[in-house]
């Protein structure tokens, strides 16, 4: 038999190299040559490709992703295995969302297509130098999805294992898995087109190429991997006995992932989404809706229709999970943090909440029940006024703490109190009551959100939820847009060169889009303040990015999820008890910080990277376990 010593990892070598076709008929085409001579089934093995990119809106329930029900963003109703993570129970015998095995085979699919589709004549040339590019992008992705979660992994190029070969696995250590990636973006950025034609929508880019790189070289750059101080230095490779870690700090690499953000910038290809009104104003509300509704605007980068590569009932739940079970089939059971409703501005562009009383170092520390509130900022957390919602256009008695708020508040969270007032006349003026005994609370059962707040992110106005599966239009989900370019160069300039006017230049102009002053003009303090550079930054992604899979991963780059995740329950209102609508609103029980009954939440130092299932441990010994587990 032969033996490969190699960084490698196990991937299900039971199969055959044509995984793809394994679900196909049989009178379909069984082997390599026959898959690879005709353009349609090549091209049939591309979309099998193409399939591996992770539906990032099926949420924390089975085969999904827990990424912001484990963040400090949101939590969930039901008895998801993301309650595992967040309580701490989970274990290498037990993973939640564990998609190592799985990640691997799209890797070995990749490799497979790559090895394979020179075969293909009816192809041009052109055209399968593309295709390489494509999958090598795919690739890359499933890389990049690997070193967020686990840290270092297994590089194994464009090896092809048979069933015959034996396996002796190890990790690369994290700075080569980081520049295999980036290398890999950095030539096919040469190859892939600069844009897609309409027949080719969703396919990546070299503009894509260079973005993902900007990412992984900005998560790599974080203090979790680039610190003197590292939690890691002990942690070898069971091959070498090398660091799988960088345990010195390096500002090089804040210099590089400022340079890979500024070349898609110098693109000049992308755009924040904006709208306007008749005077020529930047209109933000219209124009945050239009980041996510008008489908492959200049500010996606790279993203996928939601009903790509997944049923179309698993959009649809999507949809019923986030939305108020007010109205037909909804179960509204995915719940934001209060803490994350405290992280938005007033529309005078000042944080009301500047932290809480446990005296964390982060604003968003543990204790969400004692809000260190900022008097100057117009903020007040008793009683209630009638508000005119400045999107919805709908004046309600609304609780003074989501009076005046900036726009992305209202076009991020749905609070208790509000009129729903699109769709049917079924669901339209339907007012949302999230209290014990209200039409969005299900007394025996799960389907409510356990804060009083679902996400108002990524629900369309055409979308009628009254009508059920008929009533529901999908966006597109986005892997990376603009916005998290212009995030990613600011936080990187931040730490080496902070008085850069590039900082100021391109956080304002993500701020005018949100209908926000500029930051300096509101704290004039901070452009030579670094701490509290980095401090605003954070918190203004956390308000940009909410709700697409950012929060999980930044509070671990970052290396605060050991505060913002430990021995802390998540607040919100008091659901169990009447909202007192119409006439009482800010005034009974239900609107008091309370934590979710779920009970404190747990994060240890090994959580900051997922563990190997011991399957893999014991399929091979050799595979380094991930840094204490």
């Amino acid at each position: 038999m032969k033996k490969i010593i190699a960084i490698l990892l196990t991937v299900t070598l039971t199969t055959s190299c044509d995984s793809f076709l394994d679900q196909q008929p049989l009178d379909q085409p069984t082997t390599t040559a026959d898959i690879f001579k005709s353009r349609v089934n090549a091209e049939k093995y591309l979309f099998n490709c193409y399939s591996y990119i992770p539906d990032y809106w099926l949420l924390s329930a089975a085969n999904g992703f827990p990424w912001s029900a484990a963040s400090d963003e949101s939590d969930v109703a039901w008895s998801h295995d993301v309650n595992k993570m967040n309580n701490g129970s989970w274990n290498p015998n037990e993973v939640p969302y564990g998609k190592w095995q799985n990640i691997y085979q799209g890797i070995r699919d990749a490799n497979y297509f790559l090895k394979n589709i020179d075969i293909c004549k009816e192809l041009s040339d052109e055209e399968i130098k593309q295709y390489k590019a494509e999958v090598r992008f795919i690739r890359a992705l499933l890389y990049v999805n690997l070193i967020r979660t686990y840290g270092p992994v297994a590089v194994i190029h464009d090896e092809l294992l048979s069933i015959d070969d034996e396996i002796i696995i190890g990790r690369n250590t994290f700075d080569y898995c980081v520049d295999y990636v980036s290398n890999e973006l950095t030539e096919i950025a040469g190859i892939l087109y600069p844009s897609q034609n309409n027949t080719n929508l969703g396919r990546p880019t070299s503009g894509a190429a260079l973005a993902l790189k900007a990412v992984i070289l900005n998560f790599a750059a974080s203090p979790l991997f680039n610190t003197d101080a590292s939690i890691y230095k002990e942690w070898k490779s069971a091959t070498t006995g090398d660091n799988l870690m960088p345990t010195t700090y390096n500002e090089q690499k804040w210099r590089t992932a400022a340079a890979a953000a500024k070349a898609v910038i110098d693109l000049n290809r992308y755009e924040l989404y904006k709208e306007f009104d008749s005077h020529g104003n930047i209109d933000p509300y219209n124009s945050i809706y239009g980041i996510h509704y008008h489908k492959w605007n200049n500010e996606l980068i790279f993203g996928r229709h939601m009903t790509f590569g997944a049923t179309e009932a698993e959009a649809r739940n999507f949809v019923y999970r986030i939305t108020p079970k007010a109205f037909t089939n909804c179960w509204g059971g995915v719940s934001v943090s209060q803490k994350q409703v405290d992280a938005f501005a007033m529309n005078n562009g000042k944080y009301p909440v500047i932290g809480y009383s446990d005296g964390s170092p982060e604003w968003n520390g543990k204790d969400g029940r004692n809000p260190i509130i900022d008097p100057t900022a117009g903020y007040t957390e008793t009683g209630a006024t009638n508000f005119l919602h400045p999107w919805d256009k709908e004046t309600m008695l609304t609780y003074n703490m989501y009076v005046n708020r900036e726009p992305r508040f209202y076009m991020s969270i749905v609070y208790d109190n509000l009129k729903w007032v699109y769709g049917s006349n079924l669901a339209k003026n339907t007012v949302i009551d999230y209290g014990n005994g209200g039409n969005s609370y299900e007394a025996s059962g799960t389907n409510h959100p356990l804060t009083g707040y679902t996400p108002r992110k990524f629900t369309f106005r055409e979308t009628d939820p009254a009508l059920g599966n008929s009533g529901f239009v999908f966006p597109l989900w986005p892997l990376i847009r603009y916005a998290e370019i212009y995030l990613d160069y600011v936080e990187a300039l931040i730490e080496y060169d902070h008085t850069n006017p590039d900082v100021l230049k391109y956080w304002n102009e993500l701020r005018a889009r949100a209908g926000v002053p500029n930051i300096e003009s509101v704290y004039p303090d901070i452009e030579n303040n670094r701490d509290m550079l980095r401090l605003m930054l954070r918190r203004e992604r956390q308000v940009e990015l909410f709700f697409e899979n950012s929060r999980y991963f930044d509070i671990r780059r970052w290396k605060i999820a050991e505060v913002t995740n430990n021995n802390c329950p998540v607040y919100g209102m008091n659901i169990t008890v009447d909202d007192g609508a119409p006439n009482s609103i800010g005034n009974t029980d239900y609107w008091r910080r309370t934590p979710i009954y779920r009970g404190n939440r747990t994060f240890l130092l090994k959580h900051y990277l997922y563990p190997l299932h011991q399957n893999e441990l014991d399929r091979n010994k050799i595979i380094e376990q991930s840094w204490g587990w």
